[in-house]
């Protein structure tokens, strides 16, 4: 019975990591990958990354080389081959006994075996711990594999925006060095002040540094989600795509509810406390004894031939025993310890996953408040801001073409047009990395494809 739990649970949970990984590299699971399988979006080689990198990519060759996930994998394994050890019986005694001083002038000795046979039931609730442990290193792996996610979203979501960055402060030190010349000749003809020349030519100058500032931030971000690739920190990595502003519609208590059920620090308390229920049967079952079962042989030897001569001859003849034990479990206080500990240990992670659910639901509200508001300022750039901005800097210009405006007030409506784009590209990464947070913290992606949410109505929004 017991070999046969064991080939079982062996053939069972093994398949468990292929079904896992498969489901993470489809999409099936709470945190795939992609939805494609990584290996055909990845290929039987890591693709090449240098030209462009696009976050399904990278998610795909985290998920195939991250050192982490591997290592995770390997505790998870590592767990399962616990079951065949705890479910299988002690090693027999094999015993040999030889008398010292002769029996009526024969040599004689003893060959035996002794087999310790826990009481029924005992093997299989270890068994079943074993499995809460697996479940457990599963839920690790999964866990893991999320946080590698999340880091990698982080990373790409701020590669973005760097990028964006430096796409907008070239086009505006290509303005601002137009603007400068255009100062300079004003300022040949008295059309502008000296002031205003070295202000353009300040602002050119920031320009430039910033632009230095950013490449080498660009490389730093890039070092980050190399590593996380398990790719050298100096590989090339392309540009990413362009981030897309998608209202964040869930509700808090759609949010609470999608963590009850997927966030895997919550599913690793609940078999937390299942293991702690089985170990407490187990400690229940060690009021019943165990049993010792046992065979031996004796040679009697005789007096002319000597040991092993029982066969023949007029002597003994050689003896055989059959050997039974029981093992009395008399220490009451022992064992009324033993489950008190485990009741212990059950009601402590009952209070553990409360603590933590309480927790969770305390950074869901932290989060979902800094969500929406870098909501509320995504959609101020987009549609106030920035239009106002660029309405102000072409009113401007054609106020100083017809000499009804100052080369500064020129400059300062450039300069805050420049400052608002830069300030919208800020807040559509921070808004991306706050739904990565989130997604942490509930445990499933919050992808629109992925989970089918009624959305909220525009007065829950505002």
């Amino acid at each position: 019975m017991v070999e046969k739990n064991r080939r079982s649970v062996k053939y069972i949970i093994h398949p468990l990591i292929l079904l896992t990984a498969l489901s993470l590299s489809f999409g099936t699971l709470a945190w795939a990958a992609p939805k494609e399988d990584s290996t055909a979006a990845t290929g039987s080689a890591s693709p090449d990354l240098s030209s462009s990198a696009d976050l399904k990519t990278l998610i795909a060759v985290a998920f195939q080389n991250n050192p982490k996930l591997k290592a995770a994998k390997k505790r998870w394994e590592a767990v399962i081959e616990k079951y065949p050890q705890v479910t299988a019986y002690e090693d027999p005694v094999l015993q040999y006994t030889r008398f010292i001083k002769k029996m009526e002038g024969r040599e004689t000795q003893s060959f035996g075996v002794m087999q310790e046979i826990p009481f029924p039931g005992k093997l299989s609730l270890k068994g079943d711990i074993v499995e809460k442990e697996a479940r457990m290193a599963q839920i690790d792996f999964e866990k893991e594999t999320r946080d590698v996610i999340v880091e990698l979203k982080d990373a790409y979501y701020e590669l973005c925006y760097v990028d964006k960055a430096i796409e907008i402060t070239r086009k505006n030190k290509d303005l601002a060095e137009h603007l400068a010349r255009i100062g300079e000749t004003d300022y040949s003809v008295d059309g502008t002040t000296l002031n205003d020349v070295f202000k353009a030519q300040s602002q050119l100058a920031q320009l430039s540094y910033d632009l230095v500032l950013l490449t080498e931030l660009r490389e730093t971000q890039a070092a980050r989600i190399n590593s996380i690739l398990n790719r050298s920190t100096e590989s090339p990595l392309g540009r990413p795509g362009e981030l897309e502003f998608r209202p964040f519609d869930y509700s808090l208590a759609r949010l609470y509810d999608l963590a009850k059920a997927h966030q895997q620090e919550l599913a690793g308390s609940e078999v937390k406390i299942e293991m702690a229920g089985k170990e407490l049967d187990l400690a229940k079952k060690e009021y019943l004894p165990n049993f010792q079962l046992g065979f031996d042989y004796m040679d009697m030897g005789n007096e002319t031939t000597g040991a092993g001569g029982g066969m023949g001859g007029g002597g003994p003849k050689d003896a055989y025993t059959f050997n039974f034990g029981v093992s009395l479990p008399i220490w009451v206080g022992k064992n009324r310890a033993r489950v008190d500990e485990a009741k212990l240990r059950q009601e402590a992670a009952v209070h553990d996953k409360k603590a933590l659910e309480n927790e969770t639901f305390s950074a869901i509200k932290t989060a979902y408040f800094k969500l929406k508001n870098s909501d509320r300022l995504v959609r101020l750039y987009k549609d106030s801001l920035i239009p106002q901005a660029a309405q102000s800097m072409e009113t401007a210009e054609a106020w100083y073409k017809d000499k009804k405006g100052s080369f500064s007030g020129l400059l300062e409506t450039q300069s805050v047009w420049l400052n608002f784009n830069l300030a919208q590209q800020r807040v559509l990464a921070d808004f991306h990395q706050g739904i990565a947070r989130m997604e942490k913290l509930v445990g499933v992606s919050l992808d629109a494809d992925s989970i089918k949410e009624p959305r909220i109505n525009a007065d829950e929004r505002r």
